[in-house]
């Protein structure tokens, strides 16, 4: 989990150093915009990993460990029958193409977003 975190946090660092300067040259509200969601976004995920899954002991963190070691492991569990993934991906870019466009369309990505995260989190209470 040390390599993802760090990982991401250096993502987002680099994505908020690139909106910045991508801000000083060009002072577009729309790039500068993205890309500090981009950075938001990464740290959310670096966030969540920090303090949901701080016990986790993964293999990928020891120096240690070859590859063929820990090959067969299991990650955990993906659901391949769940709409909401590419759901979610679709009110995502509704929501960036209200960004750009229309703030209509804006909220409307927005909402999706909310009533998908909504339904997601009642489909994994489920299992």
């Amino acid at each position: 989990m040390k390599t993802f975190v760090s990982l991401f946090l250096s993502s987002a660092a680099f994505g908020i150093v690139i909106a910045v300067i991508y801000w000083i040259s060009s002072r577009d509200s729309t790039g500068t915009l993205l890309l500090g969601l981009m950075a938001t976004g990464l740290t959310f995920a670096a966030g969540y990993a920090i303090l949901a899954e701080r016990e986790a002991n993964l293999d990928g963190d020891s120096k240690t460990v070859r590859n063929a070691d820990v090959a067969g492991e299991d990650l955990g569990i993906y659901t391949s029958s769940s709409a909401y993934p590419i759901l979610m991906a679709l009110a995502v870019l509704t929501f960036l193409v209200g960004a750009v466009w229309s703030p209509f369309i804006l909220f409307t990505g927005l909402l999706a977003i909310l009533l998908i995260l909504w339904r997601l989190g009642a489909e994994s209470n489920r299992t």
